[in-house]
């Protein structure tokens, strides 16, 4: 939340919570304590979000471990693959359909552009005290490029300082949402 504030510009990021369902018996405990503590904080937490919930414009942040959230980053970059597959055979198929896709050339490719992966690489590492924003292993100039660009706005909006102070701050406002060591 706190990232998303400094560097989109987000004074109220609404944070889902990645699951595969609302009914309880499909939580696990991982998820049932991260929506605890969730509820228990001052962001503008939203509840649960199912994997189609994603794109939706609902959320702007999709709070999830690093397994789930690399499932859901791959299956997306898929999808997008898949269907810049499907409309270049569909547009090449014929002289007909080639006419269709020179007139139709702007809009697909303001279209490739707004998913393209690339333009989204960069995973940033939060609750580290440095910066760090992990690329991904296929990545191309392009993409590194946009991963550089995220930190250093994140170098500038001072991310790391910004995200200790208000964890400091939610835990002397809540010192409850910190487990005893007998527990963790």
């Amino acid at each position: 939340s706190v990232l998303t504030q400094a560097v989109d510009d987000n004074p109220k990021p609404r944070v889902g919570l990645l699951n595969i369902g609302e009914e309880e018996i499909k939580w696990h405990q991982r998820i049932k304590d991260a929506h605890a503590l969730l509820v228990e904080t001052n962001i503008n937490y939203v509840g649960y979000i199912e994997g189609d919930d994603i794109y939706k414009g609902d959320t702007d942040v999709v709070a999830c471990d690093g397994f789930d959230g690399n499932i859901a980053l791959k299956s997306s970059e898929g999808v997008a693959k898949m269907i810049s597959f499907y409309l270049k055979e569909a547009f090449t198929k014929n002289i007909f359909t080639k006419m269709l896709g020179l007139m139709a050339y702007p809009v697909l490719k303001a279209f490739k552009e707004k998913v393209d992966p690339r333009r989204y690489n960069g995973a940033s590492l939060l609750g580290l005290r440095k910066i760090v924003v992990k690329s991904h292993g296929g990545a191309d100039q392009l993409s590194f490029l946009h991963a550089i660009k995220e930190a250093r706005l994140e170098v500038i909006k001072n991310v790391p300082e910004l995200i200790s102070k208000e964890v400091s701050k939610l835990l002397k406002e809540k010192p409850s949402l910190v487990k005893p060591e007998s527990e963790a």
